[in-house]
């Protein structure tokens, strides 16, 4: 395998659980409840019907049953006064994003608005009972499960994860030997058996991949085009991705590299990149949810600058990206003023050899982290900003024994609570970050994975099960491999 200085200068990855119940004590059983007559006079045809509610209470996700969901519009879903957004959405089953708090034990109307005009809607009743309310904040430390999940070859080159709509984990990633686009589907949270295909041969394409599952299930990647140094897109038109039409969506020049991926607030996709060619960190937004049709837009041309964006949704509902200056050496972020990002505050966050490498989170209460390697001093670092624009920040060291901190990516806990996946370059190892407060002032680290030279093109998200999930690159074998969490901490042992 080429060395470790090599692949720092390749393009690096663009980048609560609840407690078991006790000995002997039943599992918690799901809430039940019945259908509250909904006024026909307002419903078209078809009518709008739900059959059942339940509500898992690990993950905090509302499964709908019913008939009729389907419209060119996503359905609205309330609990009592509460709007509820989507992970998943068919015609006949709705499944939400958690839940931000558990159930208080009794009766909860759950109102499903749908079709193109908003006039079907339906009301159930769901009762949750004693066990099913409660949610426990502390999780039992089981063993972390790390997984080869593709050796044929050198592979593993810049991952980018994501949840598929069947809760089970997706990997995109870089295939080095045939310089192949390759994608895993995991059959399962833990990725025990998953199913390998290629997505993109034509040329030498993977590169700076980024990932997301839209709310109608479907994946969406972006990634560098080598062959003709474009920035490409494509929408799968399966769950799987296995049916996938990539198309290049910016061609003027070299560009399509440090590729971020997310989807606004307008449900469209957005999509931040270094045009080479100029040196500028740009933004694309699709206007539609193929991207056919795109608005580009230079967000900073100050110097050379757009290396390792990252992006999130602001508290203002509009991009918020994290990237390095290679001119001045600096962490910058640019807080968008619009979905397209066609205006937008640039402000240097820290300076001095700093933000090779960054990601980017939005808690609850809007004030953003981003999580980056202070390659000067070789240390993790993480910058939490002070408002939501993130003009200004309060800057800490999380780890400064030995050389670590490249490779960092960061998700959001269901805990609320930050956790951080990077490298360990003294030791080759993977480590992770996990914070023990949401404002990160105290943090556990653990090595979850110290076989080889390993922790390299990382990406974590966080899985159906709330529990973290890595993949990332061996270096000593070449190979593609992933973390499924034992704990909310990716803790080796309870500590």
């Amino acid at each position: 395998m080429r060395s470790t200085c090599l692949i720092l200068a390749a393009l690096m990855a663009c980048t609560v659980a609840v407690a078991a119940p006790p000995d002997g004590a039943p599992a918690a059983a799901a809430p039940e409840g019945t259908r509250v007559p909904a006024d026909e006079f307002w419903s078209d045809e078809p009518q709008l019907l739900i059959t059942g509610v339940t509500l898992d209470p690990e993950t905090r996700r509302l499964t709908i049953n019913g008939q009729n969901f389907g419209g060119h519009r996503l359905p609205t879903v309330k609990l009592g006064a509460l709007f509820l957004s989507l992970s998943r959405s068919t015609d006949n089953m709705l499944v939400t994003d958690p839940l931000p708090r558990a159930l208080d034990v009794g009766t909860h109307l759950v109102t499903v608005v749908a079709g193109n005009d908003r006039t079907r809607f339906d009301v159930y009743s769901l009762v949750v009972g004693q066990q099913s309310a409660i949610i426990a904040t502390a999780a039992q430390v089981r063993p972390n499960q790390v997984r080869i999940l593709d050796s044929t070859g050198d592979v593993g080159w810049h991952t980018a994860t994501a949840v598929g709509s069947d809760g089970n984990p997706l990997v995109a990633y870089l295939d080095y030997t045939n310089r192949d686009l390759k994608v895993i589907q995991c059959q399962d949270p833990s990725c025990g058996s998953a199913s390998t295909h290629a997505l993109d041969r034509e040329g030498d394409q993977g590169w700076c991949n980024a990932l997301v599952v839209g709310a109608d299930g479907l994946p969406q990647i972006a990634y560098f085009d080598n062959t003709n140094k474009d920035l490409k897109f494509a929408r799968c038109q399966d769950p799987e991705c296995r049916v996938f039409q990539p198309q290049a969506i910016d061609t003027e020049g070299q560009v399509g590299q440090h590729v971020s991926l997310l989807l606004g607030s307008d449900g469209l996709p957005v999509i931040s990149y270094y045009d080479k060619t100029r040196g500028d960190l740009k933004v694309a937004h699709c206007r539609d949810p193929d991207c056919t049709e795109v608005t580009h837009t230079v967000v900073d041309s100050a110097g050379n600058v757009g290396w390792y964006t990252s992006m999130a949704i602001s508290a203002k509902g509009y991009p918020i990206i994290s990237y390095f200056d290679v001119t001045r050496r600096d962490l910058k972020v640019a807080h968008c003023e619009d979905p397209a990002c066609t205006s937008a505050t640039v402000t240097v966050l820290d300076t001095g050899g700093v933000g090779l490498g960054t990601g980017i989170i939005v808690p609850d209460d809007g004030l953003p982290f981003i999580v980056y390697w202070d390659f000067f001093n070789d240390d993790l670092k993480l910058a939490h900003c002070a408002n939501p624009e993130c003009t200004k920040a309060n800057v800490r060291v999380i780890d400064s024994t030995g050389a670590v901190g490249s490779n960092a990516a960061i998700a959001l806990g269901r805990d609320g609570h930050p956790i951080i996946g990077y490298h360990d370059h003294t030791n080759s190892d993977l480590k992770v970050a996990y914070c023990e407060d949401p404002r990160c002032a105290r943090v556990r680290i653990s090595a979850p994975d110290t076989e080889a030279s390993v922790g390299w093109h990382i990406s974590i998200a966080i899985g159906a099960d709330g529990l973290p999930i890595v993949s990332y690159y061996d270096e000593t074998n070449g190979n593609l491999k992933f973390l499924h969490c034992g704990n909310p901490a990716c803790s080796v042992t309870d500590d």
